[in-house]
C-alpha cells in the first residue's frame, strides 16, 4: 500500500489494547516516504551529514505517521503533532485520544499505540561496549538505585551488562510514559534488574519486557496501573503498512 493513499483502512483499538508495530528500513520508494512527511521533518532529516542517517530519520518518521494514520483514519501527511512540557510528542486534536510512543535501535523501529492512556516504549541494542568493567561501573552508579546496584553486584560478572541494559530499557520506557523523559534522573526509579514474565507493577506504573529482535531489549511501559490485562498487547506484522494481526502475545518480528 502506498504511503500517499488518501485514507488508509482504519485499525480499531478495542478496550485497553496496546498495538505494537515493528518496522525495519527495507523500503525502496523514498519518494513515497518523503511525500508523507511535513516540511519540517524533511528539513530535519536533511541536516544529517551521512545519507544513511538521513534515510533512517525519514523512515522512522514516515513509519510512525503510517501507523498512526491507520488508527486515526486519515492520510499520514494530514497528522499534526504537539509536544508536552518535556518534549514528548502526541497527536494534535481531533486525534488526541490516540496515544503513542516510538523508539528505534539496530535498524528497527517500534511504535506502540493505545487510547486514552500514557505509554512509553524503548528499544536498545546490546552493545559490546557494555562489557567493559569501568563503563559498567560508571553506568550502574548513574542509572541504578542503591538496591539495584546491590542486586547487580551479586550477579556473575558475565551477566551484569545485560542486566544493566535491561534495567535501563525499562527505566527509559517508564520515563517516556510518565512524560518526563530524562529530565527525571533514572536512578530515582526502582524497576529491578531481573527478567520479568508478564506485566510488572512499579512505583509509578507498569512495565512489560517484550520479545525483541536479536541482541536487543524492548520494553513497553504504562503510566498508572489501570486497564492492563495479560492479553491486551497485540503484535502487528513487521511489514510496513500491514494490518494483519500476528497474535495476542507480546512479540517481535520473526
Amino acid at each position: 500500500m502506498d504511503i500517499r493513499d488518501a485514507k488508509p483502512s482504519r485499525v480499531r483499538l478495542d478496550g485497553g489494547e496496546v498495538h505494537l508495530w515493528w518496522g525495519r528500513i527495507e523500503v525502496q520508494d523514498w519518494d513515497a516516504i518523503l511525500g508523507s512527511l511535513s516540511d519540517e521533518e524533511r528539513r530535519r532529516g536533511e541536516r544529517f551529514r551521512r545519507g544513511e542517517d538521513a534515510r533512517a530519520f525519514h523512515f522512522r518518521r514516515a513509519f510512525r505517521r503510517s501507523v498512526l494514520a491507520r488508527h486515526a483514519g486519515v492520510a499520514a501527511r494530514e497528522l499534526a503533532f504537539v509536544e508536552g512540557e518535556f518534549g514528548k510528542p502526541s497527536l494534535a486534536p481531533p486525534h488526541e485520544r490516540v496515544r503513542f510512543n516510538a523508539s528505534s535501535s539496530a535498524g528497527w523501529v517500534l511504535v506502540a499505540v493505545t487510547s486514552g492512556r500514557e505509554i512509553g516504549v524503548d528499544v536498545e541494542q546490546a552493545d559490546e561496549r557494555f562489557l567493559a568493567p569501568e563503563e559498567l561501573s560508571r553506568l550502574a552508579r548513574r542509572v541504578l538505585t542503591p538496591a539495584e546496584q546491590a542486586d547487580l553486584a551479586r550477579l556473575p560478572a558475565g551477566e551484569r551488562s545485560r542486566a544493566l541494559l535491561r534495567a535501563w530499557t525499562r527505566k527509559e520506557a517508564l520515563l517516556k510514559a510518565l512524560g518526563t523523559g530524562l529530565s527525571r534522573e533514572p536512578d530515582t526509579l526502582e524497576v529491578g534488574i531481573e527478567p520479568h514474565a508478564g506485566w510488572k507493577r512499579l512505583e509509578s506504573g507498569c512495565a512489560l519486557d517484550l520479545v525483541a529482535p536479536a541482541n536487543c531489549f524492548a520494553v513497553l511501559a504504562s503510566a498508572g496501573n489501570a486497564g492492563l490485562q495479560p492479553g491486551s498487547v497485540l503484535r502487528f506484522s513487521p511489514r510496513l503498512f500491514s494490518e494483519e494481526r500476528a497474535g495476542l502475545e507480546p512479540g517481535a518480528p520473526g
